[in-house]
């Protein structure tokens, strides 16, 4: 119907401009985030672009509902202020005959939602913690900047035959200056090796191109080198010139998260923050039907209040309601609540008692 059509029309344009300004909001500030972490040395930029694209994905199966929501509120507030809601109810064109072209977009809208929650979802989060694994344990030469200090973590076994137990090896690496030919300047080393200690300090240095995948070589001049030891004397020496392997250390298991397991082993678990996970995902694409219904009746207004007229009350049920959908989800976590389900219940009733008044206008009008 040309009516239908009008509508999408009208509400369509509005949504992808909210939906566009949001995102351009969400990705600059995750990007900020990520380019903090890369001028520290953690990150590189391949990497970042990768989180930064991988965090918009999982925040548009929030965004889309969102954006539908105001996009509705402000293309049919559109309509209000032109007179053109009052014309077509004039017409016999009641406010349920609206809601065919708004299903329109909201079911499809829904189902992509559900994909995004279902699949993409927790895809995107298992790769983001491999991606950051990888980057913690990678002792590229890229990562060490100038006047940053550079931290290198690697399990090292010990004499199982002695009863010696594996102990960690933490390194902090700092260089004071980096040429374009790698040429160092000031660089101080402190390697804790279980109780031991080794600081070394040098005035220049080396970074040599890697020779073998593993480890790096680091070239000391005119070292300074103290180590701490349990079962005997420190060690004091001055060596004029001397050579250490920086090991790459090997990425570690990324931990068990709700959020990165699949939605078909979720779905049996007993686990509160994985039954919480669970639910919030098949929640979503609910959400975004019953907020673009609501926003149908909720963008009603006098031609004389403006097109924004509704933009305020929208943001308050919004912000109520993922207000309430948040304390749902930690109830479940805290096993305070067997489900999230009250939450999207109750803005089905609000949706209700929106159209109830008008219910039987319908039964009268086209």
């Amino acid at each position: 119907m040309i009516i239908d059509r009008h509508l999408v029309r009208q509400v369509a344009m509005p949504f992808f401009s909210v939906f566009a300004i949001l995102m351009v909001i969400f990705v600059g500030y995750s990007l900020s985030r990520f380019l903090h972490k890369a001028d520290a040395g953690l990150l590189n930029s391949d990497e970042v672009a990768v989180l930064t694209f991988l965090k918009a994905l999982i925040a548009m199966e929030v965004l889309l509902p969102i954006s539908l929501f105001f996009g509705l509120i402000l293309g049919l507030g559109k309509l209000h202020n032109d007179a053109e809601i009052v014309a077509m109810h004039a017409s016999g064109i009641s406010e349920l005959r609206l809601v065919r072209p708004v299903a329109t977009l909201a079911i499809p809208l829904a189902l992509l939602v559900a994909f995004l929650s279902v699949y993409v979802r927790p895809w995107a989060w298992s790769t983001t913690y491999g991606i950051i694994a990888v980057a913690e344990a990678s002792s590229d030469i890229d990562r060490i900047k100038a006047g940053q200090f550079y931290l290198t973590h690697e399990a090292v076994a010990g004499d199982e035959g002695n009863g010696q137990q594996s102990d960690d090896r933490e390194r902090a690496i700092f260089i004071e200056t980096i040429s374009p030919e790698q040429m160092l300047e000031k660089i101080f080393i402190r390697t804790r090796t279980g109780d031991e200690i080794q600081v070394i300090a040098a005035e220049t240095g080396l970074l040599a191109a890697r020779q073998a995948e593993g480890y790096q070589t680091l070239e000391l001049n005119d070292a300074r080198i103290f180590k701490r030891v349990d079962d005997g004397p420190d060690l004091f020496a001055h060596i004029e010139h001397f050579s250490i392997r920086v090991e790459d250390a090997q990425p570690h298991t990324p931990k068990y998260r709700s959020k990165s397991v699949k939605t078909s082993k979720l779905r049996y678990s007993i686990d509160p923050f994985d039954r919480s996970e669970y639910q919030w995902r098949l929640s979503t694409p609910l959400t975004a039907i019953l907020l673009a219904l609501l926003a149908v009746p909720l963008s009603r207004s006098n031609p004389r209040n403006g097109r924004y007229a509704k933009l305020l009350p929208a943001f308050v049920f919004y912000a109520i309601y993922y207000n309430m959908i948040g304390i749902s989800r930690t109830w479940v976590e805290q096993q305070s609540a067997p489900n999230i389900w009250w939450a999207p219940s109750l803005l089905a009733l609000v949706v209700i008692c929106f159209y109830f008044p008008r219910l039987h206008l319908g039964k009268r009008k086209i």
